[in-house]
């Protein structure tokens, strides 16, 4: 009996850490898989096939994205054939020094260029270029065998990759449901607060905007998960059966979640007398519980039901207003509560209309070709890119032999992005690291350690740059600058060169790639225009598709409303980036902010539209509806004309409270748009 505890304490832990530590898991993993062949092949005398072959499984695990065996799959074929073309042409090139920096620009820039097709592929050019700096640091004498090494390196990798995922076929996507379920949850709490009379309202908008990001980002990915996994078509087994049925829940519960009834403030003043807040607030408290899986007692929440409906029935004053509060809040309760039930979802929507809701779809050359202008983000990147990469390239050809100077574009390749306030960021993060690495480097080698416990170091803290790689960038940089400085001394001697020279090519990497955001700076006003634009116009289009709805057009409203979520998204994306440029972080942003404030609310009573009075009112309520829509219209026109070097110059509201209705909202967003 004391076995079967210690073991079920054991099991529980080891529950606990797949669930809670992801994170430490695949870090655990990666290092592993890269270790591995390293240490097998360079214990045999194999040290080119070890680092050829090491290399390979380093940079393409860093390819191997969440995702379903689809994903994986593509993954990995595209990967290995991409990195095994650009090592031997860098390869073969390596040996000319004025057409090894050509033919490096030419790479950078197709390999950026691939981000068209989506984020998977852009992670798989974004090691491409890494690819090319690592050979270019290798100096490989055999090009077509230091490429079989890299397809080497890859295959082992995605032979443990694709294992674990026929094993855990649906481990990703369990990871991002709870993850959902966890932000949905936080989002409920923050509409708790909102019916707690003594809570200050003190930033509830700004974290409300907050947590829909997180929660659009989150659904995005959940989608692609569960959709996009070719295994999964018709949903006939009880596992995908049963996810898919959550991420509806969920989904729904989001939308629910995020119908904003009433402004809080004067709600609060309506109710505070009636007793009714306390029961609200309570009764989206153990929905949140529910969803955080805690044991919640439904009859609890169905008595404060009860309690609610018998204060709507005495108040007759504040009837209309409690009722649609029961409403959401019952609607909200049924799906919490099924959400984990053992019964069958019943859905309007057919298995073949689901794949209408991914986003990334097949590889296409005409994605390619919208972006080769000068009117694209990316074009302006990937051109900046393959310039940058060619001077630098051609400069460290001209160091001398046994010099570090790969490690230049490396830097350049890691702390690059399109705008200047995220490279700035990145650079900050780079510095820091490297700065605390190389400290950390000197004093360890200034023990005098033996080799196996520098390289047992060095290992531990690649296991460090693979756990803090997608959560603390700084910590990442840390680890495997130590890892390198440590594996480096060993392997290369002259620690005090390494060291030197880690430092010096960061802080010109990070100087270069920091200047080069003026080279074909990217258009971020144009941009805002366009989030500005979608934004309004996706959230139209929502509200016409409610309007217009029917029991079998279900999949319109929710594709509209996925739309909505996506533009809304990218609104608060771009208000962002554009905030951290130096051009434009001194603007004033009430007006930007207004807009993007009424963006949500418009978008929140949409969502609440279906549980309002609207569907006994008839053709009357539908036509106070369709003006609310014409206003968009005229705002939109009128915005259309607008230059967008002339955005700040538009002038905002002196207040934007009031009656929150999707007139007024409306009323408001043409006021601002004209």
């Amino acid at each position: 009996m004391e076995g079967n505890k210690n073991f079920g304490i054991v099991n529980g832990k080891l529950i606990a850490l797949r669930l809670n530590n992801q994170d430490i898991v695949d870090a655990l993993r990666n290092t592993l898989t890269v270790i591995t062949p390293i240490a097998v092949l360079y214990y045999l005398e194999f040290a080119s096939a070890a680092f050829g072959i090491g290399t390979g499984a380093l940079l393409i695990c860093l390819t191997d994205l969440p995702g379903n065996r689809s994903n994986k799959l593509f993954s990995a074929w595209s990967s290995i054939l991409t990195f095994f073309l650009i090592a031997t042409i860098t390869a073969f090139s390596n040996a000319n020094k004025l057409a090894l920096p050509l033919v490096a620009g030419l790479l950078t820039f197709l390999l950026v260029m691939m981000a068209s097709f989506g984020q998977r592929m852009a992670a798989i050019g974004s090691m491409g270029l890494a690819v090319v700096a690592f050979t270019i640091g290798l100096q490989p004498t055999n090009p077509l065998e230091y490429g079989i090494f890299i397809v080497a390196g890859g295959l082992w990798y995605f032979m443990v990759s694709l294992a674990l995922a026929w094993l855990f076929p649906y481990h990703s996507l369990e990871r991002a449901l709870s993850k959902t379920r966890k932000d949905t949850a936080k989002m409920m709490r923050l509409r708790a607060l909102g019916y707690d009379a003594n809570a200050s309202l003190t930033g509830f908008n700004a974290n409300n905007i907050k947590l829909h990001l997180k929660l659009t980002a989150s659904h995005e990915l959940v989608r692609q998960l569960l959709l996009g996994d070719k295994f999964n078509i018709g949903f006939e087994k009880a596992t995908p059966k049963r996810l898919l049925k959550q991420s509806i829940i969920l989904i729904d519960l989001y939308e629910q979640v995020s119908a904003l009834h009433y402004d809080y403030i004067s709600m609060r003043k309506q109710l505070q007398s009636t007793g009714a807040l306390e029961f609200i607030k309570r009764a989206i408290e153990i929905t949140a519980d529910r969803l955080d899986g805690a044991n919640c007692n439904k009859v609890e929440f169905d008595d404060l039901i009860l309690k609610i409906e018998n204060i709507a029935l005495q108040s007759q004053q504040n009837n209309q207003l409690i009722t649609g509060i029961l409403l959401n809040l019952k609607e909200t309760g049924i799906l919490a509560f099924a959400l984990d039930d053992k019964q069958e979802l019943e859905t309007k929507m057919e298995v073949d209309q689901f794949s209408a809701f991914l986003t990334e779809g097949n590889l296409s050359i005409d994605k390619l070709k919208s972006q080769l202008n000068f009117g694209s983000q990316l074009y302006r990147f990937a051109l900046r890119m393959s310039f940058l990469m060619t001077a630098v390239i051609f400069l460290i050809g001209y160091l001398p032999n046994g010099s570090y100077g790969y490690w230049l574009p490396i830097t350049i390749i890691v702390i690059s992005r399109p705008s200047y306030g995220m490279t700035m960021k990145r650079n900050k993060e780079r510095i820091i690291g490297t700065f605390a690495g190389l400290i950390l480097g000197w004093c360890i080698l200034q023990v005098n350690i033996n080799e196996t416990v520098q390289i047992s170091l060095a290992v531990l803290f690649l296991f460090v740059f693979f756990s803090f790689l997608l959560v603390r960038y700084w910590v990442s940089a840390m680890g495997i600058t130590l890892a390198v400085v440590l594996l480096l001394s060993v392997y290369n001697g002259f620690p005090e060169q390494i060291l030197a020279e880690r430092l010096l090519f960061t802080i010109l990497g990070c100087i270069l790639g920091l200047v080069a955001t003026f080279l074909f700076p990217v258009r971020h006003m144009l941009n805002l225009k366009t989030s500005v634009q979608n934004a309004v116009l996706t959230n139209k289009d929502y509200l016409f598709a409610v309007l217009n709805s029917i029991d079998d057009s279900i999949i319109d409203v929710k594709l509209a409303r996925k739309r909505s979520y996506l533009s809304l998204s990218a609104l608060s994306e771009t208000i962002s980036i554009v905030k951290k440029e130096p051009r434009w972080k001194r603007k004033e942003y009430r007006t930007l902010k207004q807009i993007e404030l009424l963006c949500f609310q418009l978008n929140a009573l949409t969502a609440a539209l279906p549980l309002s009075e609207f569907n006994t009112k008839g053709e009357q309520q539908k036509a106070l509806m369709f003006d609310v829509i014409e206003d968009l219209d005229k705002g939109l026109e009128n915005f259309s004309k607008f230059h967008h070097g002339n955005l700040f110059a538009i002038k905002s509201l002196e207040k934007i409270s009031g009656e929150l209705t999707l007139a007024n909202v409306a009323s408001k967003l043409k006021a601002i748009l004209s």
